[in-house]
């Protein structure tokens, strides 16, 4: 079912956007009323969630806009809003409104609403909700956590030492562990360290909790797997965030999980390799990729095309260039592996932190690896070695020349030539004539002269797939 949620405010939004999202929800999301009405015109969602309060057109206008058009009358639209007068219901209700919500708002109203309202969602919505565990030794901080989160429909069991949260993952496996860095009997990086070294709950995602400026217990805890941290004292919104954040990874890795394991099983079944399968995993695949490094937009997409652009040029095959095409847009899949607080770092790297980021192609290619597949197969060694170059000071293996796979050199151009001209949390974007100057000025020492050759000889094909898939 798509809901779409039409709210300025932009800490309102990412709540509801959050509470949605984690039951399976589609949510397209509008800050003001003109922005919302195309797109009502656009995608038709199934229900409508409305700030009264909106800046330009008011919530009042745009449901009667809404509600005297034959085509959109049939949506119900939810007022929301924090400031109800005595009346305000009515006049709500008057203007077109199904009903009304206060804020700020509880889950259940938003659920009841959607129970009411909404049709039967199109996607498998979670059974129960999220089971968070708190390990801590100070009751006072277990507390604030639990009355941030207890109201967003979590499930908050509590652990009051090392020992027994670890009791508790094994027993209850939680969905997310919040982990307080110094606690008795066991400490959190204790913890921590076990929990990823089991294969049974190394996925789990851990958040850190840790003292303000104490970066030897960060070093430590990034050690040994953490995904994220929280500094004390902690605050709460920033709370909510980074734990829907990381509910949504686990939830959309799971998912790709499941869905690899019964397309296994039916490969198993079968000699055929059908190419709409093969698609869809490589879809989802690319699509978890963008929940880890959310930051990079449609990076894996656009990479993939200028592969694609590439690849014709040098005059391969068409079956061959869709296959590249397609595995390509896979070569960052072991970012999975790589915990967000450093994907997401909103400054440079330090040693230690490049040298995890470093790991990734290794992590994609055993994810990729003896998939039974062609196309993953070419996958895995793409993304195993679009990081290695020519003159073999690259990594993970110092290839050079030949010894790098072609795809692999192309991939590598496509790769440096995105990522340089889009916006990341530690730099601004470079301009197209800067990154188009870097990579000439590095061809036959990072670069393949060949390739390189090539890409600035089609770089108008190259700008326009740029320009048709912006962020």
């Amino acid at each position: 079912m798509r809901i779409l949620v039409v709210e300025d405010d932009p800490k309102s939004a990412r709540l509801m956007k959050d509470i949605l999202e984690l039951r399976g929800y589609v949510v397209i999301e509008a800050s003001n009323g003109l922005s919302a009405m195309r797109i009502i015109n656009d995608h038709t969602p199934d229900l409508i969630f409305m700030d009264m309060n909106l800046p330009g057109m008011d919530g009042i206008t745009l449901t009667k806009l809404i509600k005297t058009s034959t085509r959109t009358s049939g949506i119900p639209v939810i007022a929301l809003t924090a400031s109800a007068m005595k009346g305000d219901r009515r006049r709500f209700i008057d203007a077109g409104c199904d009903d009304y919500i206060s804020k700020p708002f509880h889950v259940k109203d938003i659920l009841d609403s959607i129970k009411k309202y909404g049709k039967a969602p199109e996607l498998e919505v979670i059974q129960h909700p999220p089971i968070i565990l708190v390990a801590d030794d100070r009751p006072e901080n277990i507390e604030l956590i639990y009355a941030t989160l207890a109201p967003m429909g979590y499930n908050i069991i509590k652990a009051v030492n090392g020992v027994q949260a670890l009791e508790k993952i094994r027993s209850l496996r939680p969905d997310i562990a919040l982990i307080n860095v110094f606690m008795p009997e066991l400490n959190g990086i204790e913890v921590c360290r076990n929990i990823k070294s089991d294969d049974q709950f190394a996925a789990l995602p851990v958040i850190m909790i840790t003292a303000l400026n104490d970066e030897d217990a960060k070093m430590r805890a990034l050690s040994v797997g953490a995904d994220e941290f929280l500094t004390k004292p902690i605050d709460r919104y920033e709370l909510m965030v980074r734990v829907g954040n990381l509910l949504k990874i686990k939830k959309n890795i799971d998912n790709l999980h499941n869905q690899i394991m019964e397309k296994t099983k039916e490969l198993h079944s079968t000699v055929v390799e059908l190419q709409d399968t093969n698609m869809n995993i490589i879809y989802k695949l690319s699509r978890a990729i963008e929940y880890v490094d959310h930051d990079t937009g449609n990076h894996n997409i656009r990479v993939s095309r200028y592969v694609k652009s590439l690849a014709e040029a040098l005059g391969f095959t068409r079956a061959e260039v869709e296959m590249m095409s397609m595995a390509s847009s896979l070569h960052d899949i072991g970012k999975i592996g790589v915990p967000s607080s450093i994907l997401l770092k909103p400054a440079g790297l330090t040693e230690e932190e490049f040298e995890q980021v470093k790991k990734h192609p290794g992590i994609g290619f055993n994810i990729l690896e003896n998939a039974g597949s062609r196309l993953l197969d070419m996958a895995g060694q793409i993304a195993f070695t679009h990081h290695e170059r020519i003159d073999g000071t690259g990594y993970p293996r110092g290839l050079k020349t030949e010894e790098i796979p072609l795809a692999g050199r192309i991939t590598a151009v496509a790769d440096v030539f995105d990522s340089m001209t889009i916006k990341r949390p530690y730099r601004d974007a470079l301009s197209v004539d800067q990154t188009v100057e870097y990579i000439k000025s590095h061809a036959g020492t990072q670069f393949d002269q060949h390739i390189t050759d090539v890409f600035v000889t089609h770089l108008k094909d190259i700008l326009d797939i740029k320009h048709l898939l912006s962020d």
